[in-house]
C-alpha cells in the first residue's frame, strides 16, 4: 500500500515524536478505510497560551480525496493531546462518512415511481 504524503504542524507547543506516530497511524486506518486518500495535513495547535478554558487544544485536518477536500476542526480541553488528536479523527471519520453518503444518494436514480 503506498503511503499517503502526511505534513504534521505543533504550534504555540513543542514537537511530540508519540503523537507524530500516533497522527501517522490514524491516516494509515484512514486510507485503509477509504483508499483514496491523496494527502493529508494536521496542526495541533495551543491557541494564545490563554488558561481560561482550561488546557485547549484545537486540532485541524485537512484530507485531500479524488476532487475534493474534507477538512475539519475540533477544539477540546482534553486531557492529553492524544485523545484531542484521535477526537479529531473521530470527527473526521463521521465528515467523510457524510460525504460518501451524499456521493451515493446523489448517483441513485430519482423518480423511478412507475405510472400505471
Amino acid at each position: 500500500m503506498p503511503t499517503v504524503p502526511l505534513q504534521i504542524k505543533f504550534l504555540n507547543m513543542r514537537r511530540m515524536l508519540t503523537i507524530e506516530r500516533f497522527i501517522a497511524e490514524r491516516v494509515e486506518d484512514l486510507q485503509a478505510l477509504h483508499g483514496q486518500v491523496i494527502g493529508c495535513h494536521v496542526s495541533v495547535e495551543t491557541p494564545h497560551r490563554s488558561h481560561q478554558t482550561g488546557n485547549a487544544l484545537e486540532v485541524r485536518i485537512s484530507l485531500a480525496l479524488p476532487g475534493e477536500l474534507v477538512v475539519t476542526r475540533k477544539s477540546t480541553s482534553a486531557a492529553t493531546p492524544a485523545v484531542a488528536v484521535g477526537q479529531a479523527f473521530d470527527a473526521l471519520k463521521r465528515q467523510m462518512r457524510k460525504v460518501a453518503g451524499k456521493k451515493i444518494a446523489a448517483r441513485k436514480p430519482r423518480g423511478t415511481t412507475k405510472r400505471r
